[in-house]
């Protein structure tokens, strides 16, 4: 591939990228399994999906581009869709120059699948993607959607269409961090006026700092690892 940012890469894309990390004589190609190989090494901490709408109200760009650094800092590799895409393709993140930016880990998985470290997946009519590939990583690992260490992220102040989304998410399993606009109250409160749907098995953290959200995303997804022992 080329150093250029790349066009929103389809499912079958990406798992074809990942037979570039592949043992070819132990690994089976065309599957998540290198991706999860990848994570239960620790190679990869794990992966976030960051969504963005339109009408999403960045307050500052520059805090919303350094919270998906320290996601790629830390080894985390981020799928982009909508609003979230355009931001990392504007800071030169859907790049494979990207990868000087990423932990060890990720940089590493870069170089061998030829792939930059924030994923472009194009606009929100494509997050059924993102459950086609939660739902093979359940196939491959034989886990459940809960289980594994993957999380949705907002950065930008709550739209009615990110609140639909992540509620989806959340009734799949799946936490969700949004980054909001600064507010007074407390945060269950918050909740409640935004209509965030939290489950028995995912909820919601919220946050108007993105520095402190990124560390909670970093937290949470080193939760659920120890959960599974790796």
């Amino acid at each position: 591939m080329s150093e250029q940012a790349l066009p929103a890469l389809s499912v079958e894309q990406i798992i074809a990228a990942l037979d570039g990390v592949t043992n070819s004589s132990v690994d089976q190609a065309g599957s998540t399994k290198p991706l999860l190989e990848c994570i239960t090494a620790g190679v990869l901490r794990g992966a976030v999906v960051m969504l963005g709408t339109e009408g999403s109200d960045v307050q500052d760009k520059e805090a919303y581009v350094g919270l998906i650094k320290t996601l790629l800092a830390n080894d985390v590799v981020v799928l982009a869709l909508g609003y979230a895409e355009q931001v990392a393709l504007d800071a030169g993140l859907v790049s494979t120059d990207a990868k000087e930016l990423a932990g060890s880990g990720l940089k590493r998985v870069c170089e061998l699948a030829e792939i930059p470290p924030v994923l472009p997946l194009g606009g929100l009519e494509n997050v059924g993607n993102v459950v086609t590939i939660a739902t093979a990583l359940c196939a491959d690992s034989g886990l459940t959607v809960p289980q594994l260490p993957v999380v949705g992220c907002d950065a930008a102040a709550v739209t009615a269409q990110a609140v639909e989304l992540g509620n989806t998410f959340t009734g799949l399993g799946v936490d969700v961090y949004a980054g909001v606009a600064p507010f007074e109250g407390s945060v269950e409160d918050l909740k409640k006026a935004a209509g965030l749907k939290e489950t028995d098995q995912a909820g919601y953290t919220v946050s108007a700092d993105l520095g402190e959200l990124g560390a909670a995303i970093v937290a949470g997804l080193e939760k659920k690892r120890e959960a599974l022992g790796i």
